[in-house]
């Protein structure tokens, strides 16, 4: 059995995890299918980058013009983003907040966005984690039977290296191997 939205190829170069995949079934405990986010740099980009080397189904709310540090990002609508009427960050990051089962922070929780994401997901009453290692990212998974995981984060200009974290913990959490992706600056 594999999960909607599979691409056996995005994920045969992980061995352990094509063996998981095809044993799951719907009492596993891990309930994870999609990771969305708002598509900025660094943390928001690498969530959905590493959604896609799983496997799993990507999307989540954009600023109009799918609007990004390093300008319009285009390329977030085939990892099916949409496209929010207002160019501004705040109100895409509520829509992403309110639409998941969960959400985690990667980075400074301190800076606008962090403060702006817990407490939105604390006011809702939506589970929230922060800078969690990947085993505690696994078992906030399993605990809060989370099945769409907002990936939210601080953007690439002001933690370069958010996204090797991000991907090192999501793939460990999600498929027990370390994948990741470069920081910003290296070559791709």
């Amino acid at each position: 059995m594999t999960r909607p939205g599979l691409v056996w190829s995005q994920i045969s170069k992980i061995p352990d995890y094509t063996t998981a995949l095809n044993s799951m079934s719907v009492g596993d405990p891990l309930w994870l299918n999609t990771i969305i986010s708002g598509g900025q740099t660094g943390a928001d980009q690498a969530g959905l980058e590493i959604a896609r080397h799983l496997g799993l189904q990507t999307g989540g709310w954009a600023p109009r013009g799918y609007r990004t540090e390093d300008g319009p990002a285009l390329w977030l609508k085939d990892y099916g983003l949409l496209e929010h009427k207002s160019p501004e960050y705040p109100p895409r990051t509520i829509l992403n907040v309110q639409n998941a089962g969960g959400t985690v922070w990667f980075g400074n929780h301190h800076s606008p966005g962090g403060r702006l994401t817990i407490t939105t997901a604390r006011s809702l009453g939506k589970p929230c984690a922060v800078n969690p290692t990947a085993e505690e990212l696994r078992r906030w998974l399993i605990k809060d039977q989370i099945q769409v995981l907002n990936v939210a984060g601080n953007r690439a200009s002001t933690n370069p290296r958010v996204r090797v974290v991000v991907s090192a913990t999501i793939s460990l959490a999600v498929a027990g191997k370390e994948i990741v992706l470069e920081a910003v600056g290296e070559p791709r």
